[in-house]
């Protein structure tokens, strides 16, 4: 059926086309983000294997029996001919979250043990050649704590913001953009521990000596964890990985700034969230430099990555989509799009 509305053209059975278009799309871009796993599973396990670091079982099996289960019941559902996209696109999408953030947060640790020279003086350098003063900024939010308070909550949101994320989207019908989200949030976070690596920082308050009296109303714990972790990965303390126990190594770039900008175009299709999402993580990019302890350059740099991420990965999947066969098999699509063409 076609209607007509404000002088265009629906057509119902293009609408149709185009979501089942969409769902085995997001398939293709989830079998691709199961892949990526995969290689990075391998890389950990050699990288155990070739260095002091061990593991501790525990936590592991203990993940990767639960998102293994999430995988298994996902891929069940797919391959059936009532596969509901609702249903393995959260499954998956889940799974994969999960598995991206342990997996490659336990290589960090043992690339981060590499121990490659500090880098502050220089970030702290670049700050200052871009005229920005951390020092002044603390002072500033220091001396407001009615700011404080709508910095820190917005900070602390990361997380809870990923697991609304990774079941709202599915749920949602946006299957594309649950699994184009998979893949940036995998990619950053692959990028941003290689470059840490590289380029490794402790953070701003350190490079600048600042104590806890210079800021008494304002406790980086981010930052804090950053300081106790580090240092202990670096000198060969700690040499364990615990799938329940890893902290922060990350400062350069910013990681909360790259999921800012994600987290802001994740929710982009879904109109009653698209202003708040994207105020709401403004704010986030606005409070890092403080609860992360982060140089001004590691949040540009993380904006930076992620826009280039979300760019490529939406030209990957214009790439994949045009790559579709024309006959595809039967994918269960919602029910609205059933009814409208009736």
């Amino acid at each position: 059926m076609t209607t007509t509305k404000g002088g265009r053209r629906f057509d119902s059975a293009g609408m149709l086309s185009n979501l089942k278009g969409d769902v085995e799309l997001s398939l293709r871009l989830f079998q691709l983000n199961w892949i990526i796993i995969g290689v990075v599973l391998v890389l950990l396990a050699l990288s155990v294997l070739l260095t002091s670091f061990r593991v501790e079982p525990k936590g592991y099996i203990t993940i990767m029996g639960m998102t293994g289960l999430y995988g298994y019941i996902g891929h069940r559902n797919a391959s059936s001919g009532r596969g509901n996209p609702r249903v393995y696109a959260t499954l998956f999408t889940l799974a994969q979250i999960i598995l991206v953030l342990i997996l490659v947060t336990s290589l960090g640790y043992i690339a981060a043990s590499a121990a490659l020279p500090m880098q502050e003086a220089r970030l702290l350098a670049f700050d200052r050649a871009l005229g920005l003063d951390f020092r002044a900024y603390l002072s500033f939010v220091n001396d407001r704590p009615g700011l404080i308070r709508a910095l820190a909550p917005t900070y602390n949101s990361i997380f809870v913001q990923l697991a609304v994320l990774v079941v709202l989207l599915p749920l949602c019908g946006f299957y594309r953009r649950a699994a184009e989200f998979v893949l940036c949030f995998a990619l950053t976070l692959i990028i941003t521990t290689v470059i840490s690596t590289l380029v490794p920082v402790t953070g701003v308050y350190h490079a600048l000596g600042l104590l806890p009296a210079d800021h008494p109303n304002i406790e980086p714990s981010v930052y804090y964890d950053t300081l106790r972790e580090l240092p202990l990965v670096r000198d060969g303390t700690t040499r364990v990985l615990d799938a329940f126990s890893l902290g922060p190594l990350l400062t350069f770039p910013s990681f909360h700034a790259i999921t800012a900008v994600l987290y802001a175009w994740a929710l982009g299709p879904i109109p009653w969230l698209r202003v708040a999402g994207t105020l709401w993580n403004a704010v986030v990019l606005a409070a890092t430099p403080i609860g992360g302890g982060h140089f001004f350059v590691d949040v540009i740099a993380g904006v930076g990555i992620a826009f280039a991420t979300i760019y490529a990965t939406h030209r990957l999947g214009n790439y994949l989509s045009r790559g579709q066969p024309q006959k595809q098999r039967p994918v269960l699509v919602p029910s609205h799009a059933s009814a409208s063409r009736i």
